[in-house]
């Protein structure tokens, strides 16, 4: 299993077309920067809303059953490879309780601002 930060739509489809050519099925993965089930149960927030996580979670290939206990993760999207869709706003994600979430990584195709 490999757990892959793609925050920024410069390089995005690079870093997915590499994996995928070595033998990995990625799913997006979002998450809130701020949880408030927290380790220390720090309720304060101090990220904006906005502020979200965005990595990949791969798993081999040539292991179908990772692949198929992947379709059963909760907010977890493939990523369609096959139809050349390497930005995560192309996708409608379950986020947050919610379907059909649009949400972008940061930067442009030229440069990732964080």
């Amino acid at each position: 299993v490999l757990y892959i930060e793609n925050n920024c739509k410069k390089g995005s489809k690079d870093i997915i077309e590499f994996v995928s050519k070595v033998g990995y099925t990625c799913h997006w993965h979002v998450t809130p920067y701020f949880s408030s089930a927290n380790f220390r149960g720090n309720e304060v927030n101090i990220f904006p809303e906005t502020a979200n996580s965005i990595n990949m979670l791969c798993f081999s290939s040539s292991d179908p059953a990772s692949v198929e206990k992947a379709k059963n993760l909760p907010s977890v999207t493939r990523i369609d490879v096959a139809s050349g869709r390497y930005l995560l706003h192309e996708y409608a994600l379950s986020y947050n309780g919610e379907d059909g979430t649009v949400l972008s990584q940061l930067g442009t195709m030229d440069s990732c601002e964080r």
